[in-house]
């Protein structure tokens, strides 16, 4: 029993197949022409540059355990990054911008040069020595107004590339515990006097 409603292959016509196989290659020109367009997009695309940074107090396993501020850049891209600037932003509605300045000596086997190019993978570090006359901590806790927690809160690690674009990242909890300790001290030497 055949089912009158349905058309088979052979009430078909000829002529209906010639239509139907005019469209095959314009679907296959078109999808040739769409599979260019994404491969050349995708080849010309920029890939996002990406860098993990931080700052943080470290010791260095050395004879007499030397403190350091460690500021460092891990590049988790697949672009090179070109570094050229390390800084410090502070505040919420009026931002103070501080320009961190890094000096490689001879003796500095830690720090990376400034400007660096780091590969996919690649770190570069700076380190800073506390153990001074005068060090980092001291000279930057004169930076706070009245509420130091509230400067803490806002500051944050900058590195400029040279493309322009700038990484921000919160300091390390060690870094405020020590910052909150200079401050303390320090005011609690200016009530004294």
């Amino acid at each position: 029993m055949i089912n009158e409603g349905l058309l088979l292959p052979e009430t078909i016509d000829i002529e209906y197949w010639k239509f139907i196989n005019t469209f095959a290659p314009w679907f296959s020109a078109f999808g040739t022409v769409t599979a260019v367009m994404v491969s050349l997009y995708l080849a010309k695309a920029e890939k996002p540059v990406k860098l993990k940074i931080l700052a943080d107090i470290r010791i260095l396993t050395e004879e007499n355990n030397p403190r350091y501020l460690m500021i460092e850049a891990i590049n988790i891209g697949s672009r090179i990054v070109n570094i050229t600037n390390i800084g410090w932003e502070m505040g919420l509605f009026k931002k103070i911008s501080f320009i961190q300045v890094v000096k490689k000596d001879i003796n500095d086997f830690y720090s990376s040069e400034l400007p660096i190019k780091i590969n996919d993978g690649e770190e570069a570090k700076w380190l800073i020595l506390l153990e001074k006359e005068k060090n980092w901590i001291e000279q930057f806790v004169k930076n706070f107004g009245k509420f130091p927690r509230w400067d803490l809160f806002w500051l944050r690690l900058q590195i400029v590339t040279a493309n322009g674009k700038i990484f921000k990242a919160k300091i390390g909890k060690s870094l405020k515990d020590e910052l909150l300790k200079e401050y303390s001290k320090q005011h609690h030497k200016d009530k004294k006097s």
